[in-house]
């Protein structure tokens, strides 16, 4: 095994009604608090409400930020930090998804640290601003996806120059998370299904990108995609299930906490070749991991081809002995998967067109270089400009 340190500091509230605890809560890591959340006018306006009322019950002063868009802008933020500030307030509570507890979590440390948010992301060979601290964050996640709810890192789109980028601070881990799986019950049926391909994506990224063995991180991450797999095939049956609604949580949550990749940690090719369609053409990330996914698992499957037989025999039921050929059969074996829930997607079906393959692959390259040298991004071997375009392509 790799050698690792691994921490997870976040303290979990499990279960339904425990949203009704947030004043309480809050009271322990500050005095004003801002609630960050979407903007209103959807299925969240009554999840706000009882924020905003457990908050004042418990005497908690507080502010409501409203609008952090999916893919959430470096220049909303900004705002965000801005009013922050003026208000004197101590503490962040992000209530939302993983987009806004993503700005949340630069909201409270750019808040303390200084500067603008996007100072912070990694951006090709830029040195980042680094963080001296942040402010007490509390999560409330609304949707089962990024596990952004109890990790440091946290993604940004800077709206001026559609580059999507990401960064990580251990000051950054939420103190708390509350996982309520009756918020969870609110969500609609088209981003359940998109959340739970995003888990999926972040369960494969270091299983299919690491040369070093683990067989716990390897166990661990089969147990909790099967849990997924069958858990995305009750939820479509009854999208009000709280029971599978806190399965899915559990696997959101330790899918990209670091335990699945303990002793064998990898890299995310697969999230940084979809970034720019988010960037770019404002895609939802689960979205986007849907369509990336199965031309990727094509396009790779003969570097590591062990892995890739190994993930198809434990978790798609291949037989197949020869590693080789194993290997070749994870790609129809995902998108057989991905169909049987209605979640397998092309670019043409979301209109997103092929004029700026070639602009996004020098996008990933530029933005997220290999660390031995320029002409390529990080995977299980080094991903060139031509793999990228060739993945594109094939998501038409």
């Amino acid at each position: 095994m790799d050698n690792f340190n691994w921490s997870f500091p976040t303290e979990i509230a499990y279960g339904e009604g425990r949203v009704n605890e947030i004043g309480e809560i809050a009271k322990k890591f500050g005095k004003k608090a801002m609630v960050a959340t979407y903007a209103r006018g959807g299925f969240l306006d009554p999840i706000i409400d009882k924020v905003e009322s457990s908050l004042k019950k418990a005497g908690v002063e507080f502010v409501t930020f409203t609008g952090i868009e999916p893919n959430p802008r470096a220049q909303t933020i900004d705002k965000a930090i801005e009013q922050f500030k003026a208000e004197k307030c101590d503490l962040v509570i992000a209530l939302g998804g993983g987009s806004v507890i993503d700005g949340s979590k630069y909201i409270a440390a750019t808040g303390f640290s200084g500067g603008n948010a996007w100072d912070y992301v990694v951006l090709g060979e830029r040195v980042p601003r680094q963080y001296t601290g942040a402010f007490p964050i509390i999560s409330i996640p609304t949707v089962s996806a990024s596990g952004s709810e109890c990790n440091a890192g946290g993604v940004l789109t800077n709206a001026e120059t559609n580059e999507k980028s990401f960064s990580r601070s251990e000051y950054r881990y939420p103190k708390v998370a509350i996982l309520d799986p009756e918020l969870l019950t609110s969500v609609p049926l088209d981003i359940t299904k998109d959340s739970c391909v995003d888990i999926f994506s972040h369960l494969i990224e270091h299983y299919l990108s690491s040369h070093g063995q683990s067989e716990f991180a390897d166990r661990a991450t089969e147990g909790m995609i099967l849990t997924l797999k069958e858990n995305f095939d009750k939820i479509l049956k009854n999208l009000k299930d709280p029971e599978v609604r806190g399965q899915l949580a559990l696997c959101s949550i330790f899918g990209w906490s670091g335990l699945q990749a303990l002793g064998r940690t990898g890299c995310i090719p697969m999230h940084s070749i979809q970034m720019p369609l988010s960037g770019i053409y404002d895609l939802s990330h689960g979205r986007g991991m849907a369509i990336v996914i199965p031309p990727y698992l094509e396009v790779l499957s003969d570097v590591l081809p062990a892995r890739w037989a190994k993930l198809a025999r434990r978790c798609f039921g291949v037989t197949e002995t020869d590693d080789n050929k194993a290997s070749k059969m994870l790609a129809p074996k995902v998108v057989e998967w991905l169909k049987s829930t209605d979640s397998y997607f092309t670019l043409s079906d979301v209109n997103i067109p092929s004029d700026k393959f070639e602009q996004m692959a020098d996008d990933v390259i530029r933005m997220f270089p290999h660390p031995k040298g320029p002409g390529a991004t990080n995977g299980p071997r080094p991903i060139t400009k031509e793999d990228i375009v060739k993945i594109f392509e094939m998501c038409k």
